[in-house]
C-alpha cells in the first residue's frame, strides 16, 4: 500500500471541511474512495488522523500535526513542479560546452555573448580538451554539447556540421634555415597528440621526407607564433593561421599532404530536449563560421 499526493490533498480537504461526505463532493470522488485514501494514510503513518462525531470528523493530535506537515509537503511539491517546468520550458540552467581551445577562438564569439546577454538565467561552463575527448564526454553524459573536429559516428550522437578547415605544413614567406626541409637543420613544430599531425607526418615519411628535429607543443597558437618567427615548419590549421599570421605564413608546398577537417556541433539525441538546450543548439547553428 503506497501513499500518493492525492491522498494528502484529500486528507487536507477533509480536515478543512470536517465532513467526509462534503469533502468527497468538493473533490469530485466517491465517499468510499475518500475513506480508502484516509485509511491508506493512517496505515502508512501508523496513527489515526480523525475521530468521528455527530457532525462529521475532528482531527486527532496526530492529525493536527500531519495537517501542518502535509501542507508544507504539498507546498514543497508544487515548488518542485514549478522548478522542473522552468527547467524544461524556460531558457535557464547550467550547461557544459566542450571545445578545443583553438576551435573556441573562432566559434564561441559568434554566439556566446548574444546568448548569455539575452538569457541572464542561463549559465555556460566551458571545458577545453582534444576533440576526441570532448566527444567521448558528450557520449558519456559528462558534457552537454561539443564543438569538435572530425567527430566519430555514434548511434546516440547528433552531429551538425558547422564549417570546414584544412591542416597543412606552413612556413614563413621568406623561410628561415630551419624551415627548409631539404637541410639537416630542418625542424618541425606540431602537437603530436593530434590525429591530423600524426597522419600528415606518416604521409610525409612515406614520401621520404624526414625532420631531424621536432618541437612539441599542445598549443596551436604557440605553434603558429613560433612558425611565424622562423623556428621551423608548423603543422597548423588554416583557420588558426588566418586568425594570427595570415600575412607572414604560406603553405610549404602544394605537393605536400593536407588533412581536411570538419568542425561540428555534437550532442546526445536523447538528452538535450529542454527549452534551453533547443535555444543553445539554435544559436550555434544559425551562424556562419567563415
Amino acid at each position: 500500500m503506497s501513499v500518493n499526493f492525492f491522498d494528502i490533498t484529500y486528507f487536507i480537504e477533509v480536515a478543512e471541511t470536517a465532513n467526509i461526505s462534503r469533502a468527497a463532493e468538493k473533490l469530485g470522488i466517491t465517499q468510499p474512495s475518500l475513506s480508502t485514501a484516509i485509511k491508506r494514510l493512517e496505515t502508512e503513518l501508523g496513527a489515526p488522523l480523525f475521530l468521528r462525531n455527530r457532525s462529521g470528523v475532528i482531527l486527532t493530535p496526530s492529525g493536527k500535526d500531519f495537517l501542518n506537515k502535509g501542507r508544507q509537503l504539498l507546498q514543497h511539491w508544487h515548488h518542485i513542479q514549478s522548478e522542473i517546468y522552468k527547467t524544461e520550458h524556460e531558457i535557464r540552467g547550467r550547461y557544459i560546452l566542450g571545445c578545443h581551445p583553438s576551435v573556441s577562438l573562432y566559434t564561441l564569439g559568434h554566439f556566446l555573448p548574444e546568448l548569455l546577454q539575452t538569457h541572464p538565467d542561463l549559465e555556460i561552463v566551458l571545458e577545453h580538451d582534444l576533440s576526441r575527448k570532448i566527444t567521448e564526454q558528450v557520449i558519456s553524459h559528462q558534457i552537454d554539447f561539443g564543438i569538435v573536429v572530425n567527430p566519430v559516428l555514434h548511434s546516440d550522437l547528433v552531429v551538425k556540421p558547422l564549417c570546414n578547415d584544412t591542416v597543412r605544413f606552413w612556413r614563413c614567406k621568406k623561410p628561415s634555415p630551419t624551415q627548409m626541409p631539404e637541410t639537416a637543420n630542418a625542424l618541425l613544430i606540431a602537437d603530436p597528440h593530434l590525429t591530423q599531425a600524426q597522419t600528415l607526418i606518416k604521409k610525409l615519411r612515406k614520401a621520404k621526407v624526414e625532420f631531424p628535429r621536432f618541437v612539441s607543443t599542445s598549443s596551436l597558437e604557440v605553434a603558429t607564433e613560433l612558425t611565424s618567427k622562423g623556428l621551423g615548419i608548423g603543422i597548423l590549421p588554416e583557420r588558426v593561421v588566418r586568425q594570427y599570421h595570415a600575412k607572414e605564413l604560406v603553405p610549404v608546398s602544394d605537393d605536400w599532404p593536407i588533412y581536411q577537417d570538419k568542425i561540428c556541433l555534437v550532442y546526445r539525441s536523447d538528452y538535450q530536449k529542454t527549452g534551453a538546450s533547443k535555444e543553445i543548439i539554435s544559436r550555434i547553428l544559425k551562424h556562419k563560421y567563415q
